[in-house]
């Protein structure tokens, strides 16, 4: 019988913003640029969005103990500096959610947190991209929007999007030779915009680096031997997020469809193989388009064997 001897979970997209109708924003701060996808949660605040996510964690915690919580960036629509919100949503998601975790946890930024480096460190602790070891596993947390310019090239998507440094990757494959190592980026290109031919070369020669995990998308989904990624399987984490859709030639952003129900990944490391799976949390949904009810479920499981 297989041994159970750590356990992850990693979330992606909750993009924490104001509560706030625009109007009355703009009131009191005229410069405010807010995303319009503030306000609405499908039927929630966006405070009580980050207590839902905080809950989902915890009961997961309570039923079988987490080792880390590994966070895949666009913790906010802070948008720095572009939207110049006063409140700083990356560090209030940090202090309201990350900080009350019963585990340690660690975060890399997404397009939306477009914050320089040296002030993401100030308030997170760490910079935007590193890799941590936690026992027999090893996370290179990659930053995939570290070009963060004054203004964001595109403002309504944050950050421009950066290609993988080979020397940091070949660097973190020694640094830890020997455990079982996972990419985890807030986006990957598929098709291989994210990886040179020298970087897509170390993740096919690499046989301790065992999947590729991106948030982003807002959707679950499994991509296996991608040429983009070396042949390394890409694993999509959903999120808690939303898609904008036309109606009445308006972007709405509180229509519903269950592919981006919300959710998050666990990642398990027993004695003999490694598996990972999508859970889909239970949840009303009170959309634009009515309102849905998802219960929680398990799918898209995967398994790698250890020899």
């Amino acid at each position: 019988m297989s041994t159970l001897k750590q356990r992850f979970l990693l979330v992606s997209d909750m993009h924490y913003t104001m509560d706030q109708p625009t109007k009355e924003w703009k009131l009191a701060h005229p410069e405010v640029k807010p995303s319009a996808a503030a306000v609405h949660a499908f039927g929630k605040t966006q405070r009580e969005k980050i207590e839902k996510i905080y809950e989902d964690i915890l009961t997961e915690h309570q039923q079988s103990p987490l080792d880390a919580v590994l966070v895949l960036g666009d913790l906010s629509i802070d948008d720095y500096d572009y939207r110049k919100l006063p409140i700083n949503y990356c560090k209030r998601f940090k202090e309201e959610l990350m900080d009350r975790l019963p585990c340690p946890s660690y975060a890399i930024p997404g397009n939306h947190d477009s914050w320089p480096n040296a002030l993401w460190k100030e308030f997170m602790g760490r910079d935007r991209r590193f890799s941590v070891e936690i026992g027999d596993v090893a996370f290179l947390m990659e930053d995939s929007f570290a070009n963060v310019p004054a203004l964001p090239n595109d403002p309504a998507s944050g950050a421009g999007f950066t290609p993988m440094d080979a020397d940091f990757l070949r660097s973190c494959l020694q640094k830890h030779q020997g455990k079982h190592i996972f990419l985890c980026a807030h986006h990957v290109h598929a098709a291989g915009r994210s990886f040179s031919d020298e970087c897509r070369a170390l993740l096919r020669e690499s046989r301790d680096l065992i999947w590729l995990f991106r948030g982003h998308t807002h959707v679950a989904g499994v991509y296996e031997g991608c040429d983009g990624t070396g042949g390394k399987t890409l694993i999509d984490i959903g999120g808690y997020g939303y898609e904008g859709v036309m109606v009445e030639a308006r972007l709405d952003f509180n229509v519903f469809d269950e592919k981006w129900a919300w959710g998050y990944q666990i990642l398990e490391i027993y004695d003999d193989k490694i598996r990972t799976y999508h859970v889909r949390t239970d949840n009303v949904y009170h959309a634009t388009n009515g309102e849905f009810s998802v219960s929680k479920r398990r799918e898209r499981v995967l398994e790698h064997p250890i020899l």
